[in-house]
């Protein structure tokens, strides 16, 4: 990573429960090691899956860049960072991993939505797509369960944010999670963006 010189990394599903302080010290420490500041939301059980994290490059920051925590959410489900730059000016960033469960994901962008404005760059895991015609590839007839899309998509639209892997990409299709069973039953979707 250190030789790739990527300023801003997100990562979900740490899984890493904050009474676990030798576990996080030890994240702070190998981050430290390989030239990045690490911003930190452990998930609050010890048998949740979840947790995010956002590392910041020790470069960027001696070269005049301040990254600055501003909130984690309670269950891990994010850590929001302000980053404050000479050239760009300041940024918003967060690393996101959404509840696979639908209420509980619409709940969780419907408290973000007031936190968001065009300044920021919204990375994660969302557990919905935007367009279920175009993200996802799957043998089911059923509908595809993508609660809280709606509120993401707002969120973008009204913030005039992009989705800079579709930016890159196009529309085709592309997938970030892959899965399949014994019967030949499977699902393709990109849940990931940024």
């Amino acid at each position: 990573m250190k030789d790739d010189k990527i300023d801003i990394i997100a990562f979900q599903e740490l899984n890493v429960h904050r009474n676990n302080l030798s576990v996080l010290e030890s994240h702070k420490q190998t981050a430290i090691a390989l030239g990045y500041k690490l911003f930190i939301a452990p998930t609050a059980e010890v048998s949740q899956i979840g947790g995010t994290a956002i590392l910041v490059s020790l470069r960027m920051i001696s070269e005049g860049s301040v990254a600055t925590f501003l909130h984690s959410h309670p269950q891990g489900n994010y850590v929001r960072i302000k980053l404050t730059n000479p050239i760009f000016g300041t940024l918003y960033v967060w690393s996101i991993y959404a509840p696979a469960d639908g209420t509980q994901r619409r709940n969780l962008f419907l408290k973000m939505a007031a936190h968001v404005n065009p300044e920021t760059l919204l990375m994660g895991d969302f557990n919905c797509v935007e367009d279920v015609a175009l993200d996802t590839r799957r043998s089911a007839n059923s509908p595809y369960e993508n609660t809280g899309a709606d509120v993401l998509t707002f969120i973008k639209v009204y913030n005039k944010l992009e989705d800079q892997m579709r930016c890159q990409l196009g529309y085709h299709f592309n997938f970030t999670r892959s899965e399949s069973d014994d019967t030949g039953r499977y699902c393709s979707t990109r849940i990931d963006r940024h």
